[in-house]
């Protein structure tokens, strides 16, 4: 086993404290109870420490850019890719950056990730209220966790993008580094504790996968560069927190 990555039956992982409230970890999974072999790269965050937001293509006038750019264009120190869209690069599902509605509430049976009063939270979407205190939003899913509960999901392999929360309120990006997984598997790996090798997050939900999944980070002794098959209308960025 190498250095930073964990197997499936690892009851100590790996955490690389990059700065205090940011971490990252490398996980390989090769043996039951995952049905494939599976390479992850991981992010985890303290929100009180590194604010995170929804970051838009359109605001810099385009309709898509690869994470990396987005991530770069934003100044953001990490950047995971984030919800669905159609062929035009048109955003699907809400989103709602710095407090203001960019895109509307997509009704369907998908989650939200969402920050209010600088809590981080997953719901479904229709449990969506907004009462004017959230201040980042994206629609997207399916859940896999489900207040500590790993949910059943179709049979789908893919190259997986996800977000999740943990019991402590820090916020996991995740990416599966050019292999693919069964959502199933990856609902396991975030609801299983820390103690069995899970990332033991409260709430879990996938993020827009296959070609669209990329992830990128550079920040201190940090650099990761996922790279997706496509450009993305958005994102998920981690940044600096002014003083």
């Amino acid at each position: 086993m190498l250095m930073g990555q964990s197997d499936s039956s690892s009851t100590a992982p790996y955490w690389q404290k990059i700065d205090e409230g940011f971490e990252v970890r490398a996980m390989q999974l090769d043996a039951p109870p995952y049905q494939t072999f599976i390479k992850l790269r991981v992010l985890r965050i303290d929100l009180e420490k590194f604010p995170v937001r929804v970051i838009d293509s359109r605001v810099f006038g385009v309709a898509r850019m690869a994470i990396k750019e987005l991530a770069k264009k934003n100044q953001a120190l990490a950047a995971i890719n984030g919800g669905f869209f159609l062929p035009d690069y048109r955003p699907l599902g809400l989103l709602i950056i710095d407090g203001r509605e960019t895109n509307p509430l997509r009704q369907t049976d998908w989650g939200i990730f969402l920050i209010q009063d600088n809590r981080p939270r997953i719901i479904h979407t229709k449990e969506f209220q907004n009462e004017g205190t959230i201040s980042q939003a994206l629609q997207v899913g399916p859940r896999l966790v489900v207040d500590g509960r790993e949910l059943r999901l179709k049979k789908q392999l893919a190259r997986r993008s996800a977000l999740g929360i943990t019991f402590k309120n820090q916020i996991i990006f995740l990416n599966s580094e050019d292999t693919d997984v069964y959502a199933q598997d990856l609902a396991r790996i975030f609801h299983l504790p820390e103690s069995e090798g899970g990332l033991e997050c409260r709430d879990a939900l996938t993020l827009d996968g296959g070609p669209s999944a990329q992830m990128y980070a550079e920040y201190k002794s940090l650099k990761i560069d996922l790279p997706g098959r496509w450009p993305v209308p958005n994102g998920i960025g981690v940044f600096k927190r002014l003083p």
